[in-house]
């Protein structure tokens, strides 16, 4: 697990879930550093005054990633994933972020918002869902107990859509309209379903939050909207940066005044 702190008191915590390209940098110069996505949300979210927490589903189980992987061959599955998001969202909320926590007993706990990316994206709505069990009131109050926001950026969302999904965790999903890896549609209406908010960049592949590189053509992914054929990955600044000011207003929304 990585925890970045602001230089400030904290005013929240936000838990970033990597996608199938695993949480570590593919150069192998900075092989034990976080990849240009992920050190951009650290030091985005740090200067907003939030805690930035990223636990590694991937190197802790042997892989570095997932991606080039046939669905079938993956022995790394979303329960797996979902396991690791409770249980760091559980230690989150075990900890003592605010030091007046400790002598004041009427001091608010900090929000905690949940947010991933295309397979952690989908392992975000995993984690949020509401199960269907007999004991679902119980497992709904553990679950919004830990998580009081849920984002997910271009998450896939057709296994859900099928089976009826339901959550009590706010939901908001950033998708990519030009997304041929993880389609926008199935996504769409899962927002309206469960009433998330979603916002659809038209012009936007998947990935296309990233800070760095330009779009182009992965032939090695085995998965996405034409099989076999490779999919699009690259970045749209303009999207990013109105999603990430999207972002911005809803964790200014959930901040915490400390004292």
């Amino acid at each position: 697990m990585h925890v970045f702190t602001p230089l400030d008191t904290p005013k929240g915590v936000l838990i970033a879930l990597h996608g199938c390209g695993g949480l570590l940098s593919t150069n192998t110069k900075n092989g034990d550093k976080l990849s240009s996505r992920h050190a951009a949300m650290a030091q985005y979210a740090n200067a907003l005054g939030w805690i930035a927490v990223f636990p590694d589903s991937f190197t802790t189980r042997g892989r570095r990633e997932i991606c080039t992987q046939k669905f079938s061959e993956r022995t790394i599955k979303q329960t797996q994933r979902k396991a690791d998001a409770l249980a760091t969202a559980q230690w989150v909320k075990a900890q003592e972020w605010v030091p007046q926590a400790l002598t004041n007993p009427v001091q608010p706990k900090l929000k905690s918002v949940l947010l991933g990316w295309s397979n952690g994206g989908s392992t975000v709505l995993e984690t949020i869902e509401s199960p269907k069990s007999a004991d679902a009131a119980l497992t709904n109050e553990k679950i919004t107990t830990l998580i009081d926001q849920a984002v997910a950026f271009y998450p896939g969302c057709s296994a859900q859509l099928a089976r009826n999904y339901r959550t009590k965790v706010p939901l908001t999903l950033f998708i990519g309209g030009l997304d041929d890896w993880t389609p926008p549609q199935p996504c769409i209406d899962l927002g309206r379903s469960v009433d998330a908010q979603v916002y659809v960049y038209p012009d936007a592949h998947h990935g296309f939050d990233s800070p760095t590189g330009k779009v182009r053509l992965r032939k090695e992914v085995p998965n996405g909207v034409n099989p076999g054929q490779g999919v699009h990955v690259g970045p749209h600044p303009d999207s990013r940066n109105d999603a990430y000011k999207k972002l911005q207003g809803l964790l200014e929304q959930l901040s915490v005044s400390v004292r």
